[in-house]
């Protein structure tokens, strides 16, 4: 079993050293600082190998130095302005060095590799690796007028001297990030990738070279234009896509598919890259924003993308807000025939965390799996679509959250990190202007139609379109503000009699409300008997401390010889009561399950506008 005591001191040794080669190498201080953690976590995940072979440096050193020069931007410390100018023009000179002499520099001078060791690290044969020192050397004294070996050592040492200072996350954090690292790595063919939001007009080519864009990962109308964030205080600084999930978590959730990635700013296109996205920025008046999106093709052919968005707000207050209007873009998704499957607390990860299920277009369909974090001032979103509905990908994604929350958590703006992630089902957020009845995004898809629902406004009911011939249940006398709404698919062919309807009302006391619903209950139960329907049979029932539901299939006489199929649900909470009625049309029809389902959701949307009942 690997030992955390043993990872914990090397971490707490081998840290500082590893920020001073990787800055030295980047001049990119967070992205020096992401590499090298990043490298601990994966040093983790194979801890028993990299500790079995004596040197776990030797081990994880070229993991953070492949990193840094990967995430690395073109000569950051320009931004840096109370940066020394000596250091200043020695990060200049070392960023003028070809790539072997600088790592053979840093090897030597400060990592004090041994020449024939350092050669093998950077991957060339020791003649050349004593040429590139060589050049290295004279080209540094050259430069910075120089004279002595002492001289070269001391002026690397000025650049690095400020790094001690350095906040560096808990050694618990990495070894919970390895573990889920392993977790993650072992989930083969989960179908999630996660994208994060980064540079404007970035492009990448698919492996056949067909290039593509961030503008054209999602397909869909273009919004008005939108202004960009606005200017950055000095918070935004250090506010980087360096702090965006690393590609290779990504990858690992598949790791034998091609994958292509981009990332931006978000200021190109119409900025609506994730599924469900509704806005360029969540936060209109934050401080940054950046994206990620990441695409693949396993080898069977099915398609996989993920993303990451991560926002910047001005305080907590606004992150929050932010937090809630992620939310209700994934909770009132308005993509082409999204159903919300679930929605979940998340706990153990930042200040406060969502996620949401949902399904989504066809065919194919898809499974869009969405969570969302605050931690302190920064809010980000993690979201895989899976072109196959079978996948179950909220555990992947909600430890792929805490990774991404854990990476920004112990910054400046950041909060509260993670401990260990858990779900729990939880009430829809609010959405739409008519909180007791249904939305759109909570119908499910009709078995052999293409096309969307569509519904109509809501408006007080003259009368009760969701009132069989049995019940006659009114919304008028007694109720308070009563509402209604129709749902149809328009352009499918379908008769006039097909459709959804439902109506809910506040009667004046929870009793006053449950006398309501057994009044249906008893009518619904003589309608044989008045040969008003040739069967009524109980599909669904639920009791519940604050009212209950009871869900029939109808079978409803039009004349001597016909009959038509009716589902009828009616829901209590609170004083609040809703009723919803479908007339299926043939094959488009929904199965009990499914309506009853349905039903619930409606009781649910209830119990949204009333949270008390």
């Amino acid at each position: 079993m690997a030992d955390p005591d043993e990872f914990d001191a090397f971490y707490k040794d081998a840290r500082d050293r590893l920020l001073a080669q990787t800055y030295l190498l980047t001049g990119d201080l967070p992205a020096a600082r992401s590499a090298v953690r990043e490298a601990f976590v994966v040093g983790w995940h194979h801890w028993a190998k990299v500790n079995a072979r004596g040197e776990p440096e030797t081990e994880v050193r070229p993991r953070a130095w492949a990193n840094a020069s990967r995430r690395a931007t073109t000569r950051p410390w320009h931004r840096e302005k109370d940066l020394d100018p000596e250091v200043a023009r020695t990060l200049e000179v070392l960023a003028d060095l070809d790539w072997a002499p600088r790592r053979m520099l840093v090897a030597c001078e400060v990592a004090r590799l041994p020449l024939a060791e350092a050669s093998r690290e950077v991957g060339v044969t020791v003649e050349d690796g004593a040429q590139h020192l060589a050049v290295g050397r004279a080209e540094l004294a050259a430069h910075l007028g120089l004279t002595t070996p002492e001289e070269v050592e001391a002026a690397l040492s000025a650049v690095t001297a400020p790094l001690v200072d350095v906040r560096w996350p808990r050694p618990s954090i990495l070894r919970r990030a390895g573990r889920r690292r392993r977790r993650v790595h072992t989930v083969g063919g989960v179908a999630l990738a996660c994208v994060a939001l980064v540079v404007s007009g970035a492009v990448v080519h698919d492996a056949d070279g067909t290039a593509t864009s961030l503008a054209r990962s999602v397909d869909r109308d273009a919004p008005a234009e939108e202004p960009a964030l606005g200017p950055v205080p000095e918070l935004a600084e250090s506010f980087t896509t360096a702090q965006l999930l690393p590609s290779s978590e990504v990858e690992l959730l598949s790791p034998d598919s091609a994958w292509t990635s981009t990332t931006s700013d978000n200021t190109g296109g119409d900025g609506l890259v994730l599924p469900c996205q509704q806005a360029r920025y969540a936060d209109a008046e934050g401080l940054a924003g950046f994206v990620s999106a990441h695409r693949a093709t396993t080898p069977a052919g099915t398609s996989l993308r993920a993303f990451q968005a991560s926002e910047l707000s001005r305080d907590p207050e606004a992150a929050t807000a932010t937090l809630q209007t992620w939310a209700s873009w994934f909770g009132g998704c308005d993509e082409t025939r999204a159903q919300l499957l679930g929605t979940y607390d998340v706990t153990g990860v930042g200040d406060a965390a969502l996620a949401f299920t949902v399904r989504v277009g066809g065919p194919p369909q898809s499974v869009v799996t969405a969570a969302i974090a605050r931690t302190g001032d920064i809010t980000t979103v993690v979201v895989s679509d899976a072109a196959s509905t079978e996948s179950d990908a909220r555990e992947p994604i909600v430890d792929l959250l805490a990774s991404a929350v854990d990476r920004v958590c112990e910054t400046e703006a950041g909060g509260a990190c993670s401990g260990s992630p858990a779900l729990e089902p939880r009430l829809p957020v609010p959405t739409g202007d008519a909180p007791t009845l249904l939305e759109p995004v909570d119908l499910p898809p009709v078995p052999g139609i293409d096309l969307p629902w569509s519904g109509t406004r809501a408006a007080t009911p003259e009368q009760n379109p969701a009132a069989t011939v049995c019940d006659r249940a009114g919304f008028t006398d007694g109720f308070t503000d009563p509402t209604t709404r129709t749902f149809v698919i328009p352009d499918a062919g379908l008769p006039a009699t097909f459709g959804l309807a439902q109506t809910s009302g506040r009667l004046s006391d929870q009793q006053v409300a449950d006398g309501f619903v057994g009044t249906i209950a008893d009518r619904l139960a003589t309608c044989v008997e008045q040969d008003l329907v040739t069967s009524a049979d109980v599909i669904g029932s639920g009791e519940y401390e604050s009212g209950r539901m009871i869900v029939w299939d109808l079978e409803v006489r039009v004349d001597e010889d016909d009959t038509v199929r009716v589902l009828m649900g009616v829901a209590r909470a609170g004083n609040l009561v809703t009723q919803v009625g479908f007339v299926p049309a043939g094959d488009a029809d929904l199965d009990d399950d499914t309506f009853v389902a349905l039903v619930q959701r409606a009781r649910e949307r209830l119990l949204i506008a009333d949270p008390a009942g």
